[in-house]
């Protein structure tokens, strides 16, 4: 399909997976979007589907907007999907980023104006959004993107390596707020996807020891595979209080969500540590306010990433093959197949659905 040419003239179909309500996620023909000033047409690849993918389909809307967004005002319906690689199809005026290109987009979108994007925190925008969330995303043939926040792939890249590039730009920024983590004892409460990056990332920077914690007994076997320790919730702090001689973690990061895995994390960190709050749950937890404050515990929370630090440090992990993604079970799924086996259904022993375009 060509899409280049005057825009007064269609520039041809696509299809795409927009929300439309709760349970209510639809392929539908849309027409193809024309990038602006300092912007790019992407030609997907492959999309990741993101745990907050499934949950807008069985509960949404969680972030999904129905009333126009504050920065890029639109409401639902819109395309799904943030965890995504592609080719540059078409670049808009002021954009030397040539066609042809791979990328992965970051996917997150800041004012510009305010306090924190001026400071370069962009994420932490009052106003903030992120591509597949509160704009059109990347379960499509095609998107567009800011050029200025595209990382280009290296050579000798895959794509179904680079899928992951956003998930580890997740677990990139949340390792950096543990803050040094050589030689330490770090535990990841939930052992998903983000989950494993995170442990992967932690042994990248020197961890001696990182234990993964999962009521699932099939994703302990997974964490075990990848040379972690591999616990249930209610055998976590022993195990963690063995290897520390009854200290506890350097360092804990929490991707799950729920408030009992958030109150685990919190009794796992050890006195002066940190604990990383990375999942996303609407379920208030208990907050052992006298532990943490007698114990001197750090709380953090995080939840995206930066181009230039984070999605760029993912890519190059990735590419040197520190961060290993080939052993984690996936499945490849076409687009109009991305409800009934990704979205609907998510299987448990599958740890990421990813949705080709091709």
């Amino acid at each position: 399909m060509s899409v280049v040419g005057d825009p007064a003239v269609s520039r041809g179909r696509m299809a795409a997976l927009r929300w439309y309500g709760r349970g209510d996620v639809r392929l539908v023909e849309t027409e193809v979007p024309a990038p602006g000033p300092g912007q790019v047409l992407i030609a997907v690849t492959l999309c990741g589907l993101c745990g907050s993918d499934i949950e807008e389909y069985r509960f949404g809307p969680v972030v999904v907007p129905v009333e126009p967004h504050p920065l890029t005002g639109r409401t639902a319906p819109l395309t799904l999907g943030h965890e995504v690689v592609g080719v540059v199809a078409e670049a808009g005026p002021g954009v030397s980023l040539a066609p042809g290109t791979a990328v992965v987009p970051d996917v997150v979108l800041g004012c510009g104006h305010c306090w924190w994007c001026a400071r370069g925190d962009y994420p932490l925008c009052e106003r903030g959004a992120a591509l597949g969330l509160q704009d059109d995303g990347g379960l499509a043939e095609y998107l567009v993107a800011p050029a200025a926040r595209c990382v280009p792939l290296p050579d000798g890249l895959p794509a179904a390596v680079a899928v992951f590039a956003e998930p580890a730009a997740v677990a990139v920024r949340a390792l950096d707020k543990a803050g040094d983590v050589s030689g330490a004892v770090v535990a990841v409460v939930g052992a998903g996807a983000v989950g494993l990056l995170v442990a992967e990332v932690a042994r990248c920077r020197g961890a001696a020891t990182v234990v993964a914690v999962d009521p699932d007994p099939g994703r302990r076997a997974l964490a075990r595979s990848f040379g972690l320790v591999g616990v249930a919730q209610d055998a976590a702090l022993e195990a963690v209080r063995e290897l520390t001689d009854g200290r506890g973690a350097d360092a804990v990061v929490e991707s799950a969500g729920p408030a009992a895995a958030v109150e685990s994390a919190l009794s796992l960190c050890r006195r002066g540590g940190s604990v990383v709050l990375l999942g996303v749950s609407p379920e208030p937890a208990a907050f052992p306010t006298l532990d943490v404050v007698l114990g001197e515990k750090r709380v953090v929370g995080s939840a995206s990433h930066r181009w230039d630090t984070d999605l760029r440090a993912a890519v190059a992990l990735l590419h040197g093959g520190q961060i290993r993604v080939d052993r984690l079970p996936t499945r490849t799924v076409p687009l109009s197949e991305a409800v009934a086996r990704g979205l609907a259904d998510p299987p448990r022993d599958i740890v990421k659905t990813i949705v080709g375009m091709g």
